[in-house]
């Protein structure tokens, strides 16, 4: 239904820092919140980049060592705390740097979730067919 209701944009631009950095400009020009939470752990690229964008950073919790998996409750917690509106950097697929994903049931999860909290989600795909070896 977004993309026939036409609430869908994407953007594409050259690199991974470069396509992060004009998207987090153009939410902290344009979008009624400024804060952007970003799992933990992450890219080190990712807080230098939201923060010169002009962006809130935030975190929540993503990977779980002692389980070597995904702190699913955990990253749940975190995404029920943050204020509606609030953008959410997920990573599309193979994680960077754990490669830990969330499971089809978990991505549904986030999704219900993300959607009652009016959260917007940010996606980076830098990495897509690495974990599986699928493009699909």
């Amino acid at each position: 239904p977004a993309i026939q209701e036409n609430r869908v944009a994407t953007v594409q631009c050259l690199s991974g820092t470069g396509s992060l950095r004009v998207g987090g400009e153009f939410l902290a020009r344009h979008y009624h919140e400024r804060t952007i939470y970003i799992p933990q752990p992450t890219w080190g690229n990712h807080p230098k980049v939201f923060t010169l964008a002009g962006l809130t950073v935030r975190s929540y919790r993503y990977y779980d060592p002692a389980t070597r998996g995904l702190d699913f409750q955990g990253l749940l917690e975190d995404l029920s705390s943050a204020p509606s509106g609030a953008i959410v950097l997920l990573h599309a697929c193979a994680h960077n740097p754990t490669g830990v994903d969330p499971t089809l049931d978990q991505w549904e999860q986030i999704r219900q979730l993300m959607r009652s909290k009016a959260l917007l989600p940010f996606f980076d795909s830098a990495y897509q067919g690495f974990a599986s070896g699928s493009l699909d």
